[in-house]
């Protein structure tokens, strides 16, 4: 009895030592493991949580963590196959990777019990035998029970844990989510669209011609891609000349929401960003290599014809981290004032644009450029400030991640018009909301001399500094359409 007590101890620990692995499912890396336990498959994406299904019978538990995603790799397949082919992928390698789990488990719990054995019981090759073959029969038998009770089903009624317990609803049922974004994807095109143009065709007098630049504002996707779908609807059927994001375009920070970057080339038009604070320095490199965006992050560039300043957020704060300081967050937000006065100084005049993620950064600033825009809030306000236009737009994602828990958070983006003819500067602008309830959409046009009355001119930063001014660099406008 003590040898087959030993052989069991030393199959658990050795599956638990050995029995674990990273093996490539399509462009994931996963690290997958298995060990006496209770019958459950254990899924854990991180930083999210885990999901974890009563999937068979046997005293085995099956792990399998998310730990990289090959971001190319997996833009290549979805651009080939589309999201079917990529599941077929996973699924393949899953089923291959199976079958070699069970010979990595069996292996590993036999090594473990022999070792075990032999330094417990030494030289009696009796008690050695006796255990090693309690070990392998104990977890031989656990496979093939596992493997013939297995239910995929159970997945229809898992137990969430992390911050997934609050969000059951996006992961599951996996059809009915899969169906309702494609449907609501199906017809967003088209409202965007039909709406606009309806908008276009009842305005006494509409803002197009040459001199007139239309910039696209949106912020606070948060990894959304119905709200990047929005965006780029919109910049389409307004025929924008630029975009500009002020940020938040993830939420947790990690490399897999950076997956949405490769939706930036899809505007075609220049493409500005400046960084929120859910959004980590490896995002805003990845979108510097984006051909058709530019960062801003302490710098100037002329644009469609508009001059833009951005400087990224000087916090990083991702959610699901520990709760921050909203004080010192704020107070954070605040004291990037002083270096973006020292950029605007270096000008030979105020840009036509600085935006910002969180406008307290320039608030002590008013005054000195004619036009903030910015967005964290998630409200879309308009405002003056000794001068200066202060516009907050809402969120562009919608409920970004959470667009399955509940429809009620509209889709959010303005349109500046800016004209270049007697009347220099911002003009006008539309602030355009959808539903992802309904779909309906609604366009409201405001026009600056109505809203603010005639605003004061705004001067020339007075700031001398002994820097050598640098050139502020054009970027040229892809053509639209």
């Amino acid at each position: 009895m003590a040898a087959v007590g030993v052989g069991l101890l030393g199959a658990w620990l050795g599956a638990l030592v050995l029995a674990r692995t990273d093996v490539p499912m399509g462009p994931f890396r996963v690290e997958v493991s298995a060990g006496f336990g209770r019958g459950v498959t254990d899924i854990g994406l991180p930083p999210f949580g885990r999901v974890v299904a009563d999937t068979h019978l046997a005293p085995l538990r099956i792990s399998a963590t998310l730990e990289d995603v090959g971001v190319e790799r997996l833009t290549q397949i979805v651009g080939e196959e589309g999201i079917e082919g990529l599941t077929a992928r996973v699924e393949r390698d899953a089923l291959d990777e199976l079958q070699s789990l069970a010979l990595r488990v069996l292996g590993a719990s036999a090594i473990g019990a022999a070792l075990l054995a032999a330094l417990v019981f030494r030289r009696d090759w009796r008690a050695i035998l006796i255990a090693l073959l309690s070990g392998f029969v104990a977890v031989g038998g656990s496979v093939v029970l596992a493997w013939g009770t297995y239910r995929p089903a159970a997945f229809t009624e898992p137990t969430y844990t992390g911050s997934l317990s609050a969000a059951a609803k996006l992961i599951g049922p996996v059809r009915e989510a899969t169906d309702r974004i494609e449907d609501f994807r199906a017809g967003l095109q088209v409202l965007v669209a039909s709406t606009t143009s309806a908008y276009s065709s009842i305005q006494a007098q509409p803002l197009t011609g040459d001199d007139v630049i239309r910039v696209l504002h949106i912020s606070d996707i948060h990894a959304s891609p119905l709200g990047m779908d929005f965006a780029q609807g919109v910049a389409q059927a307004f025929d924008v000349d630029l975009v500009i994001d002020t940020g938040d375009l993830t939420s947790f920070g990690t490399p897999l929401e950076d997956l949405i970057t490769t939706e930036v080339s899809s505007f075609g038009r220049p493409y500005v960003f400046t960084r929120g604070n859910h959004d980590s320095m490896q995002l805003q490199a990845a979108i510097a290599e984006v051909p058709s965006a530019v960062v801003l992050d302490g710098r100037t560039v002329e644009v469609a014809g508009l001059t833009v300043y951005g400087l990224g957020h000087p916090e990083f704060t991702p959610s699901g981290r520990e709760a921050i300081d909203v004080y010192a967050f704020e107070e954070e937000a605040r004291a990037a004032a002083p270096v973006v006065a020292e950029d605007l100084a270096l000008l030979g005049q105020p840009p036509d644009i600085v935006a910002v993620h969180d406008d307290r950064m320039v608030e002590a600033l008013a005054g000195g450029m004619p036009l903030v825009i910015s967005g964290h809030f998630h409200e879309t306000d308009a405002q003056v400030l000794s001068g200066t236009v202060f516009m907050r737009i809402g969120t562009t994602g919608g409920n970004g991640a959470g667009i399955f828990r509940g429809l009620d958070i509209p889709f959010s983006a303005e349109v500046l018009y800016f004209s270049r003819g007697p009347e220099d500067g911002l003009v006008a602008y539309d602030v355009i909301e959808q539903s992802p309830d309904t779909g309906s959409l609604v366009v409201t046009r405001h026009v600056v001399s109505e809203d603010f009355g005639e605003l004061v001119p705004t001067p020339t930063p007075t700031t001398t500094s002994s820097a050598t001014l640098t050139p502020v660099p054009t970027i040229t406008p892809t053509p639209s359409g």
